[in-house]
């Protein structure tokens, strides 16, 4: 029984090739088709006019993290203090398309004593350092039953709700701080 036939052998040879075929088929695809999201996480300080009483007097930090198209964020009131990451909880989520960013969430009771709902639409300018939108503040998260409302849950838009008055803003990314641990 000799295991070198030339059945065999064409055999493996046509499954290497047309799994090398394949490979580079899928290869040139992904290279010339699929393209990453631009990086846009980091810190943004936030400028803004015509904010909620709560924010008027606050400088705002907008903290981006960035999943592939995924977006959690978390808006801080006062970014001078120094804060743990670990105590900074994401209450924002969205998603990244094509360097416009849709974030819907709760802005948190720490900021403002009337936790407001909260929608941030914006673009990036290249090459992503600064962010320029919209947000939306919306009502309170509890609802007439007293059930908190889903963090999912759209706002109304402008046009079916007068109350509610985009703001414009602009957010600067600002360069990281790397903490030196002493010894």
């Amino acid at each position: 029984m000799n295991i070198f036939s030339v059945k065999s052998i064409g055999l493996y040879g046509l499954a290497i090739g047309s799994a090398i075929v394949f490979f580079n088929f899928v290869t040139s695809y992904g290279e010339a088709n699929i393209k990453a999201p631009t990086s846009i996480a980091g810190n943004y300080l936030i400028t803004a006019q015509n904010l909620p009483a709560c924010l008027q007097q606050q400088q705002l930090l907008l903290k981006l993290e960035q999943s592939g198209i995924y977006l959690n964020a978390s808006l801080i009131n006062n970014p001078k203090e120094t804060i743990s990451d670990r105590d900074i909880r994401p209450t924002l989520s969205g998603k990244l398309r094509d360097r416009q960013l849709e974030l819907i969430g709760l802005l948190p009771t720490a900021i403002c004593p009337r936790s407001l709902q909260l929608q941030i639409v914006g673009s990036f300018a290249e090459p992503a350092k600064q962010l320029q939108g919209k947000l939306w503040f919306g009502g309170r998260d509890i609802d007439a039953s007293g059930e908190r409302l889903s963090q999912r849950q759209t706002l109304p838009s402008p046009a079916q709700n007068q109350q509610i008055v985009p703001v414009d803003f602009i957010g600067v990314l600002q360069p990281a701080t790397r903490s030196v641990p002493s010894h």
